[in-house]
């Protein structure tokens, strides 16, 4: 019996792709998985590491995601969109992004004492060319990675994905528990990057890339220039406040920065991720078979918005709270941040995968133009206000943010016909969730105020008063994230049943 699984294991079918709500689910439960492991590491490394030592690291990544988007050369997103898969793009788009991944490993290794001088700090360079060691290992797991997405394969995908995290967040506390400083996440980088691909090689064998190829570069390269693009300018705007406030505010600002921001970064690139990522495959699929991807972008936001607008509006109330317990007293003046950019975020989601949509549909230079336009102003907006200081920039985001959103929705109504009232059918449950869900948050705040002497006996009240209104919310408004909950609940119960009798 043991020889036969042996022989099974090593069969060359790869598995069932999943369907889309099971895919959801596991892309969810990704998500989560990384919250749970993220969240414990960043509190353990609030208190290992100072905010200078992590606001060096910070600048540090910044530019290596900045460099990641050209490295990559939107050969991902091709390989998920592509109308039919051939040996052949896939082979292209792995050599595209082995040659340039390999030349930016090199020019960041070299380049990086000058980028240590424009930030007069010594030690950049070598956490910087210890990030470099990240390009050379990166191209097996972003093409493996895309073939997986692109068949629905989140089971894998999981397996892989909290594989690297466990591996790199270990890796990163231990070496910071030794006295590493801003070197440990770095090194913690280069280990779940090792970590990906082993698990590349042995769970995703299936989709791995075999042979080098160019026969398709026109069609790779025509899409990557546009992708790549709209990647740079989406990655200079996410990056912007650590150059900015690095540079005019210094490196403990870049760290208080990064701090008020973390819990709502968490958020927009986790669990909104959760459904994204699987947005992005299913609106792909859906346009390559002639269907409209309209209305399944409209629930898409549905669920984001309603996941979302709770998770910021509390995030934002119990700020106070949420920072001491998590992060300790050091961390006080990013209170402010954390109210302030938590309601700039949830703004954002009203058009979150935008991006998506559009590239999904063939119209990855309109996106680009998009992007580009919302960067722009969002670079513009940190210059302007960075002299009043970092409250002001988080303040300044968020009327920015509500014209840039106007200005996304009337493009999309033009590229794709959804107007107005359909995206405020969309956003109308979730609008009703989140009120239900935050004023009674509110009333506890205003009952039970957290002080420096009194901090779980508010946040716990105001937990249990959000999880009370999101009940009656969702019964109320029936939020069809709520409905999916009641059907999987439904769905279980007649297992549980069976298994008892």
């Amino acid at each position: 019996m043991w020889r036969r699984r042996r022989k099974l294991r090593g069969d060359s079918v790869p598995a069932q792709p999943t369907t889309l709500r099971m895919a959801v689910v596991l892309s969810s439960l990704q998500q989560y998985t990384d919250l749970m492991v993220t969240f414990p590491s960043i509190m353990i490394l609030s208190r290992l590491l100072t905010p200078a030592q992590i606001g060096v690291y910070s600048v540090a990544v910044t530019f290596v995601n900045l460099v990641h988007m050209l490295r990559d050369f939107g050969t991902s997103e091709y390989i998920v969109q592509a109308d039919r898969l051939d040996t052949g793009k896939p082979q292209t788009a792995f050599t595209i992004t082995w040659i340039i991944a390999w030349a930016l490993a090199a020019a960041l290794f070299f380049a990086s004492p000058l980028i240590a001088a424009f930030f007069r700090e010594p030690d950049l360079t070598q956490v910087l060319r210890i990030l470099s060691i990240t390009y050379l290992l990166l191209p097996i797991g972003s093409t493996t990675g895309s073939m997986l997405v692109r068949d629905l394969q989140f089971g894998i995908r999981y397996k892989i994905n909290t594989s690297q995290l466990v591996v790199q967040n270990a890796v990163t506390i231990v070496l910071a528990w030794y006295g590493f400083g801003y070197f440990s996440p770095a090194w913690g980088a280069v280990a779940g990057m090792l970590t990906t691909v082993a698990g590349c090689l042995y769970w995703g064998r299936h989709y791995r890339i075999r042979g080098l190829g160019l026969a398709h570069w026109r069609e790779v390269g025509d899409f990557g220039v546009k992708k790549t693009v709209g990647s740079i300018m989406n990655r200079l705007g996410d990056s912007a406040p650590d150059f900015v406030i690095g540079r005019m505010l210094g490196f403990s600002a870049v760290g208080m920065f990064s701090r008020g921001f973390g819990l709502v970064r968490l958020f927009r690139d986790n669990v909104s991720a959760a459904i994204g990522t699987v947005a992005y495959s299913a609106l792909s699929q859906r346009h390559r078979e002639g269907r409209s991807a309209a209305e399944l972008y409209l629930r898409s936001i549905t669920f984001i918005t309603g996941l979302g607008w709770p998770f910021l509006g509390f995030a934002s109330l119990m700020a106070f709270p949420i920072i001491r317990i998590f992060f300790g007293d050091q961390w006080d003046m990013a209170v402010p941040i954390l109210r302030l950019l938590a309601i700039q975020v949830a703004i954002s989601l009203v058009v979150m995968h935008y991006q998506d949509l559009l590239t999904a549909i063939g119209r990855v230079g309109t996106a680009t133009a998009w992007v580009t336009i919302w960067q722009m102003l969002t670079v513009a907006t940190l210059l302007i206000a960075a002299s009043y200081g970092l409250v002001a920039i988080a303040a300044a985001l968020i009327p920015t943010t509500v014209v840039l959103v106007g200005l996304v929705v009337i493009g999309i109504a033009r590229e794709t016909g959804i107007g107005l009232r359909a995206y405020l059918h969309a956003l109308a449950p979730s609008a009703l969730l989140a009120l239900t869900t935050l004023v009674p948050v509110a009333g506890c705040r205003l009952v039970y105020p957290p002080a420096a002497d009194a901090l779980w006996g508010p946040i716990l009240c105001a937990g249990a008063a959000a999880l009370a209104g999101a009940v009656i919310g969702g019964l109320w408004t029936r939020h069809p994230l709520w409905l999916e909950i009641v059907q999987a609940y439904r769905h279980r119960r007649p297992r549980r049943e069976n298994a008892s009798a």
